[in-house]
């Protein structure tokens, strides 16, 4: 039997799952992005150390200022327990519509005495950063979202404590599914579309050995941060961590750095075409 989360379903073939996914891609999608999801529930990833050395920021090509802290919030890449997948670019619209509104707190809790770090005091930025630096013994890179926060500004005692001793916490994201893709891997024309978006994507994910056997994956193309991204004990993604550094550089060359990497490393697919053509 295969099991298929989105439908909460057991399923004897590929091809009895896959019908069944396609006939109900719309109301999964709908139903995904409906969801408030928060990534410490969605178990991404496992056993990793909790924290980053200078040096490793560093070779990763985050280049830090002195005094501040760096939590990864969420990477992008792999698929979690839900068959879903982030992809580069998740967060580009939310963070230009949200700057200077996102709060860092304890455990995604909206008291005002679990509140870590204040909007006006975090900085929330992507970059492209090697698997290798967050723990994972993967090739290439993953997009990490980052928050830069004074440690200075630090409010909660018990979080700000659990930071400056360097203790085995993780981050995690509230956020909303924005734009979701099926794909698919089968040849038939039925699923062409969801078999372009398949392979477009599958060589980008770092856990592809588990998608291929799958046979399909949801593509986050953009997700809104829901307000917050929280310290947790245990993130479900735990290639989230805090970076630290006692290296300091100016703020220009740091924006300088992630729009030239940004840049270089954006991949540009006209979905939008490729589905009108397929449906010639």
């Amino acid at each position: 039997m295969i099991r298929c989360n989105a439908l909460n379903k057991s399923f004897e073939t590929k091809k009895e799952l896959f019908a069944a996914l396609k006939a109900s891609e719309d109301r999964v999608i709908s139903f995904k992005k409906a969801q408030n999801y928060k990534s410490a529930e969605k178990g991404q990833l496992s056993g990793v150390e909790a924290f980053l050395k200078t040096d490793i920021a560093e070779k990763a090509g985050l280049i830090t200022k002195q005094g501040y802290v760096y939590p990864v919030i969420n990477t992008t890449r792999y698929m979690d327990d839900q068959d879903d997948v982030h992809f580069d670019g998740i967060w580009k619209k939310s963070l230009s519509e949200q700057a200077g509104k996102i709060f860092y707190l304890s455990s995604h809790s909206k008291k005002i005495d679990d509140v870590i770090a204040w909007p006006e005091d975090v900085r929330a930025f992507t970059q492209l950063i090697d698997w290798t630096s967050v723990g994972k013994n993967y090739a290439g890179q993953t997009e990490a979202l980052i928050f830069e926060i004074p440690e200075d500004k630090l409010k909660k005692e018990v979080a700000v404590n659990a930071i400056r001793e360097r203790r085995k916490v993780q981050g995690s994201v509230s956020m909303y599914y924005v734009k979701i893709m099926m794909g698919i891997d089968s040849t038939e024309k039925y699923y062409a579309v969801n078999k372009v978006y398949f392979d477009s994507k599958i060589n980008l994910i770092a856990n592809q050995d588990v998608v291929r056997e799958q046979g399909y994956f949801f593509g986050v193309e953009e997700a809104k941060i829901n307000k917050e991204g929280s310290l947790v004990l245990q993130g479900s993604n735990d290639a989230t961590e805090i970076i630290y550094s006692d290296e300091k550089t100016e703020p220009s060359v740091i924006d300088t750095q992630i729009q030239n990497r940004a840049a270089k490393n954006k991949q540009n697919i006209d979905y939008a075409y490729l589905i009108s053509r397929l449906k010639k």
